[in-house]
């Protein structure tokens, strides 16, 4: 499975959209906005402030990757912005999985 064009969220989606905090770690926050398509959507903001290119773009691949191989932990018919507060001590796939997976796993709302 890919994460294909129509399940990524587009600056237009952006405006006017009224994000609700579905939960937060140490690390991550997830806003969730629901849609009114049968589709689970995702995108990730990161700071400038939080580290440099290479590394922020390191993080919004991780972030993408797990999304596309954990679609269906996701909430169902949502917008996902996942937003992260600082980086994990190791960016690898692993390490960040596991607290993406806690922060499904909460729910703050």
């Amino acid at each position: 499975m890919t994460l294909t064009k129509d399940e990524r969220l587009k600056k237009g989606d952006f405006r006017g959209t009224r994000w609700i905090r579905y939960s937060e770690t140490d690390n991550f926050i997830l806003l969730i906005h629901k849609n009114t398509l049968s589709l689970r959507k995702i995108a990730v903001s990161i700071r400038k402030k939080t580290g440099n290119a290479v590394v922020r773009n390191r993080m919004r691949r991780l972030a993408k990757e797990f999304f596309r191989l954990n679609k269906d932990i996701f909430v169902e018919h949502s917008d996902n912005l996942i937003k992260v507060k600082q980086m994990p001590l190791k960016l690898t796939l692993d390490e960040t999985g596991k607290e993406l997976k806690l922060l499904l796993g909460r729910r703050n709302y």
